[in-house]
């Protein structure tokens, strides 16, 4: 889980000590709106046993640990028992970086119920996530772009999509505190090559053009633009010293080529503090206009989890044009879409100037989430997937 949806949810409830580990358990998925609760509650639906680890958050695995491990055994270590005392047939990881080979080679070994390990990976795959890949028996990915590069270095993939929870629409607007907003963006803003600088030229633009866009952002601190502009110096004069060689050997120096510059005033006079679970889905609900863009990884793929939440709740997308965003949408009917920074300016003026138009965007985007990009569809895919992949393994057997 996202460090900030647990953090939301450790303010709002109280009393957790007393809990036994089962009982924080079931608190926190029924609690949070992301993939691993839904998911998990999805497969019980459809008559799966299933059960899953928060290996990121560390307080209640340590409740677990104190329970069962008698305080002993390192993260991995209780990773490990934590999947060995459930015997699942299908190990599905979606953070690989809570593993590594040693600790894969030896949970396929010692859990003989396990007939398959499945990766959830939707990000560039360096040298360590390559390392672990070869121990697991094909990858999940969310863009066909990240597919084909799966299948490229190797790796067999199957391409599944988002989804969204219709069960969270019966918890949306209960105290709802968020104004109603014409245009807004929710997301990060964070500085460099391979983050968001396109994305914040974009708000930053957007700004100036005075539209009335609102800013619930998570901004980068202010001493790691400095590291990273310092980087960048010491780039620059290696090149004029015709010494770039030396970034072959101090990896540091390999993360900022380009120039970073720092926030505008204007930005950091709108920006309002980051939102996180269902005050997310609020937040949306609330506003006529959300504004998505896809990092850099995403290449011209489109398949982030904003086109379907923002769709789901019923609230109009305005998102960047990616060559299949029309396998999932109808650009103009059910998502407004834009080319550059100019388009976006001039499809988010339009889209405030003609109201009844954008009511019928929005209400075409929920009506084809709710029917195809569910959740539900979601995990019904991958049982198929699943099934598929142990026949094949039947059949080479044989």
């Amino acid at each position: 889980m996202y460090p900030g949806n647990l953090g939301s949810f450790y303010k709002r409830f109280n009393g957790l000590k007393n809990l036994s580990y089962d009982e924080h358990y079931n608190l926190l998925l029924n609690d949070t709106t992301e993939f691993v609760g839904s998911y998990t509650k999805t497969f019980r639906k459809l008559g799966i046993d299933a059960k899953c680890v928060i290996a990121s958050d560390f307080i209640l695995q340590n409740k677990w640990r104190s329970e069962n491990c008698n305080k002993s055994g390192n993260d991995k270590k209780v990773l490990f028992e934590q999947v060995k005392r459930f015997q699942p047939e299908i190990l599905s990881i979606e953070n690989l970086s809570y593993t590594d080979k040693e600790w894969l080679e030896n949970i396929r070994e010692s859990v003989k119920s396990i007939k398959l390990i499945i990766a959830h990976h939707s990000s560039p795959i360096g040298p360590k996530i390559i390392e672990r890949l070869q121990y697991v028996d094909f990858v999940i990915t969310c863009t066909p772009g990240l597919k084909q590069d799966m299948e490229n270095k190797g790796f067999r993939s199957y391409l599944v999509y988002h989804g969204f929870d219709k069960e969270l629409l019966s918890r949306i607007n209960q105290d709802n505190i968020f104004p109603q907003n014409n245009l807004i963006f929710s997301g990060s803003l964070s500085p460099g090559a391979g983050f968001h600088g396109d994305r914040i030229d974009l708000v930053e633009n957007i700004l100036k053009a005075d539209l009335d866009i609102a800013l619930y952002v998570n901004l980068e601190k202010r001493y790691k633009i400095i590291a990273k502009q310092s980087i960048n110096l010491v780039n620059e004069f290696l090149k004029k010293i015709k010494m770039t060689r030396l970034r072959n050997y101090i990896p540091l120096l390999q993360y900022e080529e380009t120039s970073i510059r720092n926030y505008s005033d204007t930005l950091l006079e709108k920006k309002q503090q980051p939102v996180f679970g269902i005050d997310m889905y609020n937040l949306f609900k609330n506003s006529k206009i959300v504004l998505n863009f896809h990092i850099g990884v995403a290449g011209n793929y489109a398949g982030n989890m904003r086109l379907f939440e923002v769709t789901g709740v019923g609230s109009c997308l305005l998102t960047d044009n990616k060559a299949n965003l029309s396998d999932l949408f109808i650009p103009g009917k059910e998502v407004v879409v834009y080319d550059s920074m100019e388009d976006c300016i001039e499809k988010a003026k339009w889209l405030l100037d003609n109201e009844d138009e954008r009511v019928k965007i929005a209400r075409a985007g929920q009506q084809k989430t709710l029917i195809s990009h569910t959740v539900e569809n979601r995990c019904s895919l991958i049982l198929k997937i699943i099934d598929n992949e142990l026949n094949n393994k039947k059949i080479n057997k044989i």
